[in-house]
């Protein structure tokens, strides 16, 4: 299927020429293996000429700097609303894994991360959470970065879920939590109220202090609280950097 194009998709008439390309036909042909791959790629191209197009500030960039001159490994935490821009922040610096549902959404994301070289592991922090909690734990003991979104894959918006508590405490790595905005982006309606970034805006990316992982498993709830409490005011201050206020909840 690889290399057709949409034409050879097609029926053909008798006469020669392809019969009108229906919203059915497009539909199942954007489901398709050709179709993913072809989404993918464009979605990968917009991300990137948004990134070259903004004007970005880093603030406490030298957070995950450090850790990676120590050889430490590093769970970059990020709420699900601010996914869209990670790919190509994190590119320049040390190999990424980053966790990502199975669902069809999930599996779109997986194969536009990977045009910017980003490794991705299958998997939530809910659902199949014992095997991508094996694999993240297995990336960090090896002094690698693993990305998360504690509210992913499906919500609710900004609440974590146990995942990451979990991994930090198997593997005693860090959590960083991170966030980014742009002054010019439009918000989807969607559970996570996804931001899209326009280009030609002024970006700013924010990192947090590192948060020590628990000592023990009754700490994990209080690791969480600390994790999603330190996300929500790194996007806060992302946004007054650039002047906006995001929407956190659904519009009814």
């Amino acid at each position: 299927m690889p290399g057709r194009t949409i034409p050879a998709l097609l029926s053909r008439r008798p006469d020669g020429t392809f019969r009108p390309i229906t919203v059915g036909m497009l539909k199942k042909f954007l489901k398709s293996e050709t179709g993913q791959a072809l989404i993918a790629r464009l979605a990968a191209g917009y991300i990137a000429f948004v990134y070259r197009t903004t004007r970005w500030t880093v603030l406490n960039g030298h957070v995950p700097d450090d850790l990676a001159r120590a050889g430490k490994p590093l769970i970059a935490c990020f709420w699900h609303q601010r996914l869209m821009m990670m790919a190509p922040i994190w590119r320049r610096r040390r190999p990424y894994n980053m966790l990502i549902s199975a669902h069809r959404d999930g599996v779109l994301i997986s194969r536009t991360v990977k045009h910017f070289g980003i490794n991705t592991i299958t998997g939530s922090t809910s659902k199949g959470a014992a095997e991508a909690l094996r694999a993240m734990v297995g990336y960090l003991k090896k002094g690698e970065l693993v990305g998360v979104t504690p509210d992913g894959p499906r919500g609710p918006a900004r609440k974590a879920a146990q995942g990451v508590a979990a991994a930090a405490f198997l593997a005693q790595a860090p959590a960083v939590t991170q966030s980014y905005s742009i002054s010019r982006a439009k918000f989807l309606n969607s559970w996570d109220r996804l931001m899209v970034p326009l280009p030609f805006g002024k970006g700013v990316v924010i990192w947090g202090d590192p948060i020590p992982p628990p000592a023990t498993r009754d700490a994990m709830d209080e690791f969480t609280a600390l994790l999603e409490r330190r996300l929500d005011e790194d996007c806060a201050a992302a946004d007054r950097f650039v002047g906006i206020v995001a929407p956190v909840r659904r519009e009814k």
